[in-house]
């Protein structure tokens, strides 16, 4: 996916979206976390993983450590960055 400068860049956890726009450096093209922009990458989150097979919404299979990870994740970015709604995960 391409992202280009006019767009905005969302990231979502847990099936909560946010905008993560202001941070275009990290999670746009070249980011150190483009990985997760445009999807739900809760498993990725979770596990603190960047592979390109971990970048998907299902986190039913988290240990109980990442998910107290992804769990943290999602405290992290509901402080920082505006909700842009929800959708439905696997």
């Amino acid at each position: 996916m391409r992202c280009h400068e006019g767009y905005p860049i969302y990231v979502a956890i847990k099936g909560t979206v946010f905008d993560v726009t202001n941070k275009r450096d990290t999670y746009g093209p070249g980011g150190s976390y483009s990985l997760v922009s445009g999807k739900d990458a809760s498993c990725s989150l979770g596990k603190m993983s960047l592979k390109p097979e971990d970048a998907h919404s299902d986190y039913s299979a988290l240990s109980e450590s990442e998910m107290e990870t992804l769990n943290n994740w999602h405290t992290f970015f509901s402080k920082r960055y505006n909700i842009m709604g929800t959708i439905e995960t696997a």
